[in-house]
This record gives C-alpha cells, structure tokens and sequence, in this order.
C-alpha cells in the first residue's frame, strides 16, 4: 500500500468518526431534554398532590413548542403518553417518569457504543499511520542504501537517491 492509499484510509475513518461524534452530540441533546421533561413531570406531580380529590386544579404554562407557552388548569393528574405508532396512552405520572428514565438509558447505552466505535476507529487510525511510516522508512532505506537523508535535488531525478550517491549522475542523466 503507497503512502496515499494510507492517507485516504485515515482520512475516511476520521469523516466516520466526525459523523458519530456529531451523533454523539444529538443525543446528548435529547438526553437532556428528557431529563427537563422528566423534571417539570417531577414538579407537575409535586405540586398537584395538594388537591385531595384526586384533580390538580393548578394552572400552568404549558410550552406548545419552539417557545411558545399556553397558559392551562391541570384536571387530573394522568398524562397522555404517545408510546409510538401514533398510539396514546394514560399513563401516572410515575409510569411516565419510567418510560423517560427508559429512553435515556437506551441512549446512554447508544452512546456508549459510538464511543467504542470511535476508540475503535482512533485505534486503527493509529496502526495504519505506523504502518504507512514504517512502510516509508522500509522504502527509503531500499531507494537509499546509504541512508543519507539528503535527496536528490533534480527534478527529473527518477531514482530519489541521495545527492552524493545519485544514480541519476553515475548514469549521466543529471
């Protein structure tokens, strides 16, 4: 393998890990915006234990999204759940503190995994950089016996040796 095929190898694995990092950082996003949810669920529970009928009767601003707020009188304290598939459920307060907690585990472990692929990945990046040095140190020493570090200096020089030790002048082409 020549020293570009090395290269182009890395640099492909640094775009993978680029990727995964950025994926990393969406789901530290949704990692802390379930962990809010999962706060103001906490308050909303906290605060509608004062009714001793069982109805909140607490009013609230309700955030409708991109900043926008509502205000709203809590009636009960079961929530609507959309557990997927467009299918909602009631479900306690606690019941749904448990889903959150559920989710944020799975992105944890989500995390984690890209982690591991992106050690992986810096961990190959590692070898393949030592193995593109020592295959140019076992090169320069086959197109320089001598081991001078100092190349030719010709242009058009087609053996790479070193100035002293050229080929190119033994053969009358520098």
């Amino acid at each position: 393998m020549n020293q570009q095929e090395y290269f182009m190898r890395v640099q492909m694995m640094g775009q993978e890990a680029q990727k995964i990092e950025e994926q990393i950082q969406l789901i530290d996003q949704q990692i802390a915006e379930l962990t809010a949810v999962r706060e103001s669920i906490n308050e909303l529970e906290k605060n509608s234990k004062e009714n001793k009928d069982g109805k909140a009767g607490k009013e609230i601003l309700a955030n409708l999204g991109k900043g926008i707020f509502a205000r709203a009188e809590i009636k009960e304290k079961e929530l609507f759940v959309n557990v997927g598939k467009e299918v909602v459920l009631r479900k306690t307060p606690q019941e749904t503190i448990g889903i959150i907690e559920d989710q944020i585990q799975k992105m944890i472990l989500g995390k984690d995994q890209f982690i591991e692929r992106i050690q992986q990945l810096q961990e190959e990046m590692q070898t393949i950089m030592m193995q593109a040095q020592n295959s140019n140190q076992t090169g320069e020493s086959e197109h320089n016996p001598s081991g001078c570090s100092h190349l030719c200096e010709d242009e058009d020089c087609e053996c790479e040796e070193p100035c002293e030790e050229c080929e190119c002048e033994k053969k009358g082409k520098k």
